[in-house]
C-alpha cells in the first residue's frame, strides 16, 4: 500500500523574516502596507514572500484590523437573470475594493434567508447587501445584533446601520397599466409576486391606482399572486385566460410574463391581438421572445454597483450616507403591445449587442424602441 506523501510544511511569517533577514514585525509591516517601510527592505520582503511562497493567513490578518474584507450577498433566485446582473454589479465595485463576496441563494424561502443572516454573521463579514429581502427591520437587526451595516433592496427595514434602495414599483406599475389603458384596454389582469415581498406589493399599489385613475373599477377576480418564476407566470395565465379572458396582463416580472406568453401560445391566442402582455425588469430574454417584451426596465447591473457603494460608504463610517435611495424606472413599449414590428436589420443590430455587451443590455438602441404610448401601433381594443 502506498504511503500519503508527506504534508509540506506551512510557510510562516517568522520564515519569511528569517528569510529575508528582517524582523517579524517588519514583515507584518509591509504584508499591511504600512508607509513607514524604506522601498529596499519592502523589495527584499517581497522577494523573501515570493521565493517561499507565503501566504498570509486572512484570519490572522482579521483578528488584527477586525475586518474580514468579505461582503456577504443574499439573493431570492439566482435563476433569475435580473439577480445575476445585480450579483454582477456588486462584485465589480467590492473587487477592486479589496473585498471577497459570499453568496447566498434562499430560494424565495425567508426561513432559509434567516439562517444565511445567521451564517454570515457568525462568519463575520463585514458587510450585507440583500435583495428581494422577506426579512423585517427587527428580524434583521436582531440577525446581525444591530453590528453589521445593511445595504437592502425591496425590504421594509430601516435602522440607524440599514440603507433601504427602493426600486420606484408603484410608479412603474403604473406606467405600464396606462400605457395598456391608452391603447383601449379596460379588462387588464395583473400576475402578481409573492405578498411577502415589497416589490410586489408596490407594484400591485401601482396597478390599482393606474387603473382606478382612469375610472377602470379594480377587479380582483382579474389578480392572481403566485411564485414569481416562468413556471409560475404560466401556471397563473392559464388560469385568467378562460372564457372571460382579459384583454392585457401585466406581470411582477419578465420571467412571469414569458411564461404567460408561453400559456397563451398553448391557448392558441395571438400576442398582441388576443392578449396584450407587460413585464416588469427587462432582462436580456426580454428582447429575445417574440413578439419582443414590452417591460419596464431597471437597470439591474448599475442598481448592484450603487448598492456596493452605498455599503463601502457605510463601512468607510461616511456620515453622508442617506437611509433610503429610489432607483427611477422606465417603461420600453415593444411588440407585445402593439409597437411596430422590428425589421431583420433591427433583430441583428440587437443580436451584434448581444455579443459585443455580454448579456449586460440587450435592450434596442433608441431607434428600435417606442419609449412612449404614441409610438405603439393600434391594438384591437377589448369592447
Amino acid at each position: 500500500m502506498q504511503r500519503n506523501p508527506r504534508r509540506k510544511k506551512r510557510v510562516t511569517l517568522r520564515d519569511v523574516a528569517k528569510h529575508a533577514g528582517v524582523s517579524p514585525k517588519t514583515v507584518s509591516n509591509v504584508l499591511n502596507d504600512w508607509p513607514y517601510v524604506s522601498d529596499e527592505t519592502r523589495r527584499r520582503v517581497q522577494a523573501s514572500i515570493d521565493a517561499l511562497g507565503y501566504r498570509q493567513s486572512i484570519l490572522a490578518a482579521s483578528l488584527r484590523t477586525g475586518r474580514t474584507k468579505t461582503i456577504g450577498v443574499v439573493i431570492p433566485d439566482i435563476t433569475n437573470p435580473f439577480f445575476g446582473q445585480v450579483v454582477r454589479g456588486c462584485e465589480d465595485v467590492l473587487y477592486n475594493a479589496g473585498y471577497s463576496i459570499f453568496l447566498c441563494n434562499t430560494n424565495e424561502d425567508a426561513a432559509k434567508e434567516r439562517t444565511y443572516l445567521d451564517i454570515l454573521a457568525n462568519r463575520r463579514v463585514d458587510g450585507l447587501l440583500l435583495f428581494g429581502a422577506h426579512s423585517s427591520s427587527e428580524e434583521l437587526t436582531a440577525a446581525v445584533h444591530g453590528e453589521i451595516p445593511i445595504v437592502a433592496e425591496d425590504s421594509p427595514a430601516e435602522s440607524d446601520n440599514t440603507t433601504v434602495i427602493d426600486i420606484d414599483n408603484s410608479a412603474g406599475a403604473a406606467m405600464a397599466v396606462r400605457h395598456l389603458l391608452d391603447l383601449g384596454h379596460k379588462r387588464i389582469a395583473h400576475l402578481g409576486g409573492p405578498s411577502e415581498r415589497a416589490a410586489a406589493n408596490g407594484r400591485h399599489e401601482g396597478y390599482q391606482q393606474a387603473l382606478e385613475a382612469a375610472g377602470v373599477d379594480y377587479d380582483p377576480a382579474l389578480v392572481i399572486r403566485c411564485k414569481p418564476t416562468m413556471r409560475g407566470g404560466y401556471h397563473a395565465a392559464l388560469q385568467l385566460l378562460g372564457d372571460e379572458q382579459p384583454a392585457a396582463l401585466f406581470c411582477y416580472n419578465d420571467l412571469m410574463a414569458i411564461g404567460a406568453m408561453v400559456a397563451c401560445r398553448r391557448l392558441g391566442l395571438e400576442i398582441p391581438d388576443d392578449v396584450a402582455i407587460v413585464g416588469f425588469d427587462d432582462i436580456a430574454m426580454a428582447s429575445l421572445v417574440t413578439p419582443i417584451l414590452t417591460t419596464v426596465r431597471v437597470q439591474q447591473y448599475e442598481m448592484g454597483r450603487l448598492a456596493s457603494e452605498l455599503l463601502l460608504k457605510r463601512l468607510g463610517d461616511d456620515e453622508e450616507v442617506p437611509g433610503r435611495v429610489k432607483v427611477p424606472v422606465e417603461l420600453i413599449v415593444r411588440g407585445s403591445c402593439g409597437a411596430k414590428r422590428m425589421s431583420s436589420l433591427q433583430v441583428s443590430l440587437i443580436l451584434e449587442r448581444l455579443l459585443d455587451s455580454d448579456l449586460v443590455d440587450l435592450a434596442p438602441c433608441e431607434s428600435d424602441e417606442s419609449h412612449v404610448a404614441s409610438q405603439a401601433s393600434c391594438v384591437t381594443p377589448d369592447s
